[in-house]
């Protein structure tokens, strides 16, 4: 019975249309959350190897003669073991790291700090442990964390657009009491949408560039396992689709024509 008379009451189609909007900006809110927590950790990691780097010695500079080459052979493999280690117990042992690379420690490292530094921590390599040589990794490191840093940045902004539209979108709701748009609210209704959508395409538009993602690429790239890419646009055009909007009947006008 209760049940019955709350699926008669107009306020409980809206509370379900409210759901239904909002569902892909909850979606598009987790997997924000899940991708800001690996980048946090991938950050930690990059920084943890580059503390361990600085702790690897270079290879000294001694005259080139047999012995010293034979050592330094040595040596160099002795440190290239270290470095991969370092590397394998600090990047490769993030818990997401299976999942979201799958690579091999040469191709994550190659894809990470460019093919010349890489080339260098392959076992095989005949590259030595020089101070230069040390630098070189211990700056790619470095650009790592950076690099980090800017695309948490960027999915901070998105955190933002994303809390700012749920807060514009509930206060459509808040205004409603049917799913039925009288006359009189029409064109604020619709003015409110319009600006939410605006607002959001303005937010995508004006995006900083992020590595290897454009602006438009960065949605694909954050919410390509759902149905949609655009969370916020998508919670708007599910408004539009859901509402019908009750306008005066008139010349080219209908009666509670579709928004």
């Amino acid at each position: 019975m209760s049940n019955t008379g709350s699926e008669r009451n107009p306020q409980y189609f809206v509370h379900s249309l409210q759901q239904h909007v909002l569902a892909p900006l909850s979606t598009a809110e987790r997997r924000l959350e899940r991708e800001r927590a690996e980048v946090n950790a991938e950050q930690d990691a990059f920084e943890a190897f580059r503390e361990r780097l600085e702790g690897i010695d270079p290879a000294p500079s001694t005259p080139p003669d047999r012995a010293t080459r034979i050592a330094n052979r040595a040596s160099t493999t002795d440190r290239v073991d270290c470095v991969r280690t370092a590397y394998r117990e600090t990047v490769l042992s993030m818990p997401h790291y299976d999942d979201a690379y799958d690579e091999s420690l040469a191709e994550h490292l190659a894809g990470e700090f460019g093919p010349e530094v890489a080339e260098g921590v392959r076992p095989e390599s005949s590259v030595s442990f020089t101070a230069a040589y040390k630098h070189a990794l211990v700056g790619a490191a470095a650009e790592a964390v950076r690099r980090r840093e800017h695309f948490l940045a960027t999915l901070q902004r998105e955190a933002r657009s994303l809390e700012s539209a749920r807060t514009d979108l509930e206060d459509v709701f808040a205004a409603l009491d049917t799913t039925i748009i009288p006359d009189w609210h029409c064109e604020s209704f619709t003015e409110q949408l319009d600006a939410v959508a605006q607002c959001r395409q303005q937010t995508i538009q004006r995006r900083d560039s992020v590595p290897r993602f454009d602006e438009h690429s960065l949605c694909t790239y954050l919410y390509d396992d759902e149905p949609w890419t655009y969370p916020v646009l998508t919670a708007v055009a599910r408004t539009r689709e859901a509402v019908s909007l009750e306008r005066s009947t008139g010349p080219g006008t209908t009666n509670s024509a579709r928004g």
